[in-house]
């Protein structure tokens, strides 16, 4: 494997990183995880909450970042699938499709805010409601955009982006063993990488060789002061990829040192070496003396000897390293073998976890597109051809302001329904449509000219009226105070008057054909309260019949049932009048106009589109 036994510096946020170091664990490598940017909550949750409940509001929503799908996503139970999305990059477009967002746009080539307003569904937002999600601060080149393309634009901070919460000491003890490459994807992370490092650690990262998935990023890197920086494509497999390309053909692990063998013994030391004694021996002069070859050859097979354990000796020291370096590669393979089980378990799980999703995600998926047909398959056949659905509409709207004009009498409610159909029909530029667009005219300026009476107005004065009934004095209620000053004044009043007054009250005149106002009991005066309500009530129920002649006689009937039986020197009783003498001024019996014209109009179109479809 090329990445084999490789350790590669990851500087993602962590709720990114993870799909990439499963990547790189799988080919060989090693991640080493150092988020070089914190993802963390917005500074105002409560306004991100109040966007997400009027989703429906949007015609489109533009995320930047998986880390603002997460957010979104961990706040959203259900995405409208009504709402279309805009994204960046694969990696984005791939979140967006799990949060089970139906209709994504993404840039094809370009993953960047350029490529995605290069997209031919940005190009004209005239009116449209947009809703962008971010982060904090980051270029406005998108928002100023889209404003720019007519789009009503709604900016929310979904996340915020921190500084790295690791060390610089942390940092250092995690490359300090060795490290091939750093990933970096963003050019704040890369900012933060060399920010948070010292001196000696800051020119060891510029030593080191780093893969960037964007220009952007590259420029900013040997800004830095890099001094390899190598392209990948976009995304985890992108980055895969290229890491792959850069590795190929170059071991992964140093070989083992090759065993040197010792030098042989120069003839200073007296120590010969096995291939050059038994030379010696062989081409030893024939005239020696025996004792002296003796001699000599003692002294061959003792250096012969000497070597032979100095390199016994070498071998064995170099053996007993060689198996210890092995012994510690195979407990580091041993090791590495039991994270990638693990993690292989763990990555099981999570794919047995992702296919539930994605099935449930398929079958909603499926349980969407059949309601989608259903309802194709309904309003075909209710609605029929566009223009039928129109003047069926039309008429309806025509139908239910006439019943409404004719029961009611609002004719308010009835004009403003003609102005909203004429709105709709006035986008339509069709000859047919002509002549019930005049007849619409001539009906609304009937209806604009109508004088208008206020039902609901005069329906409250009467209640008003019956319910002040209990609180009004009657006649019977102002004697008392009267005899009161009837007696004071006799009192003070002469003897011949007193006389006068006393001799006229010897003959009292008085019709026995009604009954006296003075003379009434209480039961009786409750009745005549509660036979004053009926005939306020009764008023009130012909004016809303629009019936003149029984509306105007009950209103006769209680102004005489009040002067008769009231005090109308009393000022409520006197305010009873004025507003019953007001409310017989009205006429609530009034011949409303008709939208017969219009219907007509509605009709006879209708009839033409019929005659026209094909049979």
């Amino acid at each position: 494997m090329t990445l084999a036994h490789r350790r590669f510096l990851v500087t993602r946020p962590a709720n990114q990183s993870a799909q990439l170091a499963r990547l790189l664990r799988e080919a060989g490598a090693e991640p080493l995880l150092a988020p070089m940017i914190v993802i963390n909550d917005p500074a105002s949750p409560a306004e991100l909450d109040a966007v997400l409940t009027r989703l429906g509001d949007y015609d489109l929503a533009v995320f930047v970042s998986p880390s603002a799908l997460d957010e979104v996503g961990r706040r959203v139970s259900a995405w409208p699938p009504e709402l279309a999305v805009a994204v960046v990059g694969p990696a984005s477009r791939e979140r967006a499709v799990e949060l089970g967002m139906l209709e994504v746009i993404s840039p094809g080539e370009r993953f960047d805010s350029e490529g995605l307003l290069a997209h031919p569904a940005l190009q004209k937002l005239e009116g449209k409601r947009v809703v962008l999600f971010r982060g904090n601060g980051g270029r406005e080149l998108l928002a100023d955009t889209l404003v720019s393309r007519g789009a009503q634009l709604d900016v929310v901070e979904a996340y915020r982006r921190q500084p790295p919460a690791i060390t610089t000491d942390q940092l250092s003890a995690l490359i300090e063993p060795g490290c091939d490459g750093v990933i970096i994807t963003s050019s704040e992370a890369a900012e933060n990488l060399f920010s948070l490092a010292d001196a000696a650690l800051a020119e060891q990262l510029r030593g080191l060789r780093f893969f960037v998935s964007h220009p952007a990023v590259a420029e900013a890197v040997q800004r830095l002061g890099a001094d390899a920086v190598t392209l990948t494509e976009v995304g985890d497999v992108g980055i895969l990829a290229g890491l792959n390309a850069a590795f190929a053909g170059s071991p992964a692990l140093p070989d083992p040192e090759p065993v040197v063998a010792p030098p042989a013994p120069s003839a200073t030391t007296g120590v010969p070496s096995p291939a050059s004694a038994a030379p010696a021996v062989a081409r030893a002069p024939s005239a020696t003396p025996p004792a002296r070859s003796m001699v000599r050859g003692r002294w061959a097979l003792l250096g012969l000897l000497a070597a032979t354990g100095l390199v016994a000796a070498m071998l064995y020291y170099q053996k007993h390293a060689l198996e210890q370096t092995l012994e510690r590669r195979l407990a580091q393979i041993e090791n590495r073998q039991q994270s990638l089980s693990a993690s292989d378990a763990r990555d099981g799980g999570r794919m047995s976890q992702l296919d539930a999703r994605l099935a449930s995600i398929d079958h909603q998926l499926e349980e969407a597109r059949a309601r989608l047909d259903d309802l194709q398959t309904l309003y075909g056949t209710i609605a029929g051809d566009q223009e039928e659905a129109l003047l069926a509409d039309a008429e309806l709207t025509l139908s239910l302001a006439s019943q409404q004009l004719q029961l009611t009498g609002n004719v308010g409610a009835s004009l403003a329904a003609l102005y909203r159909l004429d709105e709709r029909l006035a986008g339509q530029e069709k000859p047919r449509l002509a002549p019930l667009r005049r007849a619409l005219a001539r009906d609304i300026d009937v209806l604009k000219r109508f004088p208008w009476v206020d039902y609901v107005g005069l329906s409250a004065r009467l209640d008003s009226l019956a319910v002040g009934v209990d609180k009004l004095p009657l006649v019977i209620d102002a004697n008392a105070p009267e005899d009161i000053a009837a007696r004071a004044e006799r009192k003070q009043a002469g003897f011949w008057e007193e006389l006068g007054r006393s001799l006229g009250a010897l003959v009292e005149i008085r019709r026995l054909d009604q009954p006296d106002p003075v003379l009434l009991p209480p039961q009786q005066a409750l009745y005549l309260r509660e036979n004053l309500k009926l005939r306020l009530l009764n008023a009130r129920l012909a004016l809303l019949q629009r019936d003149d002649q029984t509306f105007q006689r009950d209103l006769a009937a209680a102004e005489n049932e009040l002067r008769k039986h009231f005090n109308t020197r009393s000022r409520p009783v006197l305010a009873a009048l004025a507003s019953l003498k007001s409310l017989r001024a009205a006429q609530p019996a009034q011949v409303l106009p008709s939208l017969n014209d219009s219907l007509n109009a509605v009709r006879d179109a209708r009839r033409k589109v019929s005659r026209e479809e094909p049979k």
